[in-house]
C-alpha cells in the first residue's frame, strides 16, 4: 500500500504524468491503495486465513480400522 501511495504522490506532483494520455495514472494508485487496504482488513478480520477452522465442526475421525492404506 505505501507504494501505491509513493506512486499517486508523484504522478500528482509531476504533470506530465497525469496530463492527456496519461489522465487514468492516479486514478489507477487510488484503486491500488483501496484494493490493498480493503485485503488488509480482510485478512486481519480472520477471514482470509484458517483462524476460524474448528476441528469440532468438521467430521469426526474413525477411531477404528486401519490408518493407511496399504
Amino acid at each position: 500500500m505505501a507504494l501505491w501511495s509513493v506512486a499517486l504522490v508523484v504522478s500528482l506532483l509531476v504533470p506530465a504524468l497525469h496530463q492527456g494520455d496519461r489522465h487514468w495514472w492516479p486514478w489507477t494508485c487510488v484503486v491500488g491503495i483501496v484494493g490493498a487496504g480493503l485485503g488488509l482488513v480482510y485478512v486481519r478480520r480472520g477471514r482470509g486465513n484458517a483462524a476460524g477452522a474448528h476441528l469440532s465442526t468438521r467430521s469426526p475421525r474413525p477411531t477404528d480400522g486401519p490408518t493407511s492404506g496399504t
